[in-house]
């Protein structure tokens, strides 16, 4: 980068978070596929090699905004739950959880999307704690946790996943929908910790 580009772009604000707030903006305004270099290098009123002076290319934008989403999305389903425990902080958690897809269906398909890179894994597992801490409220056993942990994190993924994208179009009543996914949740829950499995 020369250093009169370099300038250019200390001028204009540009930075790495503050593309990542406009890779977000782009997604909240469109699809993953709309998010490009392109358009976050327009939006910032800079060209695309002042762009690749800050960032690496697309990868790492979708990286960084996917971070950024995950961490957002654990820190919605930590203060639902904080001082609850199990079917209300399941229940509070889950609401939760939709809620944020809800608000932000791009960003939250870019997390299923974007490259996996160490650091990227890293926020995943730090934000599956919040999760995991609702869980043991039951009384499961740690191993219990870890695959309880994935029914939830697959099952309610699948609802939000066909929700978001108009896949239920025929169910009048999603809300309704959704509480009978927790109902029937949370009683399966239930029924491992007074299982003979248990302990």
């Amino acid at each position: 980068m020369s250093s009169g580009t370099g300038r250019r772009a200390r001028r204009k604000g540009v930075s790495v978070e503050r593309i990542v707030d406009v890779a977000i903006e782009v997604l909240a305004q469109g699809s993953v596929d709309s998010l490009t270099t392109r358009e976050v290098a327009r939006r910032l009123s800079i060209s695309q090699p002042t762009l690749y002076s800050h960032v690496s290319g697309l990868d790492e934008i979708r990286t960084l905004a996917a971070i950024r989403g995950v961490t957002e999305l654990s820190g919605r389903v930590r203060a639902a739950v904080r001082g609850l425990s199990g079917d209300v902080a399941l229940v509070a958690m889950a609401r939760a959880y939709r809620g944020y897809v809800r608000e932000h269906p791009a960003l939250y398909m870019l997390q299923q999307r974007a490259p996996w890179p160490p650091e990227f894994q890293e926020q995943g597992l730090a934000a599956a704690e919040p999760v995991r801490e609702v869980l043991r409220t039951y009384g499961l056993t740690e191993a219990q946790v870890v695959h309880v942990h994935l029914v939830f994190r697959t099952s309610i993924h699948g609802f939000v996943d066909q929700e978001i994208n108009d896949a239920i179009s025929d169910v009048s009543d999603p809300d309704t929908s959704f509480e009978y996914f927790l109902a029937i949740l949370a009683a399966g829950i239930r029924s491992l910790v007074s299982g003979p499995d248990h302990g």
